[in-house]
């Protein structure tokens, strides 16, 4: 394993943990479906270019020097020096806007996407409001960049529960060049923090949309991330068979390990970093209950014989340990 300073290796934000009783742990089956059929589309269309990653795209090792972790129908390698899970090819970045503004014609209708529940609004702002008292560093003009900005109630949670920060949003759109409309948004409306949820998984080149931001926006930037992590319990545990594994919305998931490594790299200080996933306990217990052939010491018996004490006591040790299966860092530029 890589070196890492041990300041970032302790959590900062500990979320609260919803009531496991009325929380479902699977991914809606339609929408898992629908990804899949996007996926099998795009791997049959000619016209579709798959680049081949030659290197994690986290800390440059050479793809030959991971493992597999998927194999269908697209593979995916789990990196051996710092444990980051990626795509072994990858289209250009408009094709997947396209497939993604095409799924988002479904929302509303008989095939919803799913969206940040109220508890997830709450948490992401008070994230950044902790942050925020943290530093003493006022964040009157916040961009949000493409997912929070297109899900359904976002906006409008925002401006209930907000504090009277200067929001812009920059919803997912077709541009003639990768993030072209970050990059103009940054030029002209230069924010004092940035919000990027989920994008880091879904993008073609992470290391692309992280270099845009370093160089549009002014030192001392805030820009908060998040993203799934591949130290999660669950992918050590269920690997490709994760339930929250959903190809195109997981191209690249970042270890601790390998995104630290990145950032710094890049040029970023990264002030915060934590994983406090809400739901890891919920889809482990979910997925052993349901799989009755699903037997590994231990952690099988744990999981189904849990009760609601239990698996939140686990979900606690997991945000703690940086263990869960969702990562957020606060970098500044």
């Amino acid at each position: 394993m890589y070196e890492t300073e041990i300041a970032i290796r302790k959590p900062i934000f500990v979320d609260v943990l919803p009531d496991f009783e009325v929380v479902a742990g699977r991914k809606s089956e339609r929408y898992r479906l629908l990804r899949d059929q996007a996926l099998i589309e795009l791997l049959l269309n000619p016209d579709v270019v798959w680049h081949e990653r030659p290197a994690c795209p986290a800390c440059g090792a050479p793809a030959r020097s991971g493992h597999s972790f998927s194999m269908a129908p697209l593979h995916f390698t789990r990196c051996r020096g710092c444990n980051s899970i990626y795509a072994s090819k990858i289209p250009d970045e408009a094709v997947l806007e396209r497939q993604r503004l095409a799924l988002a014609e479904f929302a509303g209708q008989d095939h919803p996407l799913p969206a940040p529940s109220s508890a997830e609004f709450v948490s992401i702002l008070n994230w950044m409001a902790l942050t925020e008292a943290r530093y003493g560093q006022p964040l009157e003009r916040v961009m949000d960049y493409r997912f929070c900005s297109g899900a359904p109630g976002w906006q409008e949670a925002v401006v209930g529960l907000d504090n009277g920060h200067a929001w812009s949003f920059v919803p997912l759109r077709l541009e003639h060049a990768p993030h072209g409309t970050l990059v103009q948004q940054l030029d002209e409306n230069p924010p004092a923090a940035i919000l990027v949820m989920a994008e880091m998984d879904r993008v073609a080149d992470p290391v692309a949309l992280l270099r845009i931001i370093k160089e549009r926006t002014a030192p001392g930037t805030l820009v908060f991330v998040g993203s799934s992590c591949a130290d999660g319990l669950e992918y050590e545990i269920l690997g490709g068979d994760s339930p929250s594994f959903v190809a195109l919305d997981r191209l690249t998931v970042f270890s601790i390990e390998g995104f630290s490594l990145l950032v710094q790299k890049l040029g970023f200080t990264l002030l915060e970093l934590s994983t406090p996933g809400r739901l890891d306990s919920v889809i482990l217990s979910d997925y052993f209950r349901k799989s009755d052939h699903a037997l590994l010491p231990f952690w099988s018996r744990f999981f189904r014989n849990a009760d609601k004490e239990q698996l939140q006591d686990m979900q606690i040790l997991l945000q703690r340990s940086l263990n869960s299966g969702v990562m957020r860092c606060v970098l500044e530029t």
